[in-house]
């Protein structure tokens, strides 16, 4: 595990994963968004990998600042994003606390800055089979959509050397970790994801240098 989780810290830049040496591509909504794509993303996701999810490891410093969830101003959206932390918190896949009381009240601060960026890079692995496919599934989803929800999400295949990751256009990417890194599995992934519904994919062919 101590050895995945230093592949993917070699692997990845963390401030912007598309410049990540080993970045593959991507797909994303490209019509205006409607209910349910978040859902019909991550449930494609679940399906294609369904025979292997077992094998893949979560890389996460996801948590949720309390002061923010459930205040976006949509009732409906809030109602959603209150029950998809409180489910995840009580599961222990993720934290919840108040970046005010932790951090501080002043954002602007170098102070701040530097313990909000130290809390996002605190990245922690965990088997995928400790948790309930049905977790997994709503971690997924609340990195989408949820108003207040920090930190970075990657589904890691040790032995592909691929990690995925879920963004807020509602879609993965995909980035090779390492030499060895499956090239292919990670193309047929986001060319099946180009064939869906208000989806499409960009794929990258990897530097040679």
């Amino acid at each position: 595990m101590r050895d995945t989780l230093r592949l993917l810290m070699m692997s990845v830049n963390l401030s912007g994963y598309g410049a990540s040496n080993g970045f593959l591509g991507f797909f994303e909504k490209d019509t205006r968004y409607e209910p349910g794509m978040e859902e019909s993303a991550v449930d494609f996701f679940m399906r294609y990998f369904r025979n292997d999810l077992e094998y893949f490891v979560i890389a996460s410093s996801v948590h949720a600042n309390s002061d923010e969830v459930g205040h976006y101003g949509d009732a409906t959206d809030d109602q959603r994003d209150g029950d998809l932390i409180k489910g995840l918190v009580q599961s222990g896949l993720i934290r919840e606390f108040s970046y005010k009381k932790r951090f501080g009240r002043v954002p602007s601060s170098q102070k701040y800055s530097e313990s909000v960026e130290k809390e996002w890079g605190d990245i922690t692995l965990i088997k995928g089979d400790d948790f309930s496919i049905r977790c997994i599934r709503s971690l997924l989803v609340a990195k989408m959509v949820v108003h207040g929800l920090y930190g970075h999400c990657f589904i890691m295949s040790p032995d592909w050397q691929l990690a995925f990751y879920p963004h807020d256009d509602f879609g993965f990417g995909v980035i090779g970790l390492g030499d060895d890194a499956n090239v292919q599995v990670a193309h047929d992934f986001l060319a099946q994801a180009n064939q869906l519904s208000g989806m499409h994919s960009i794929i990258r062919i990897p530097s040679t240098s």
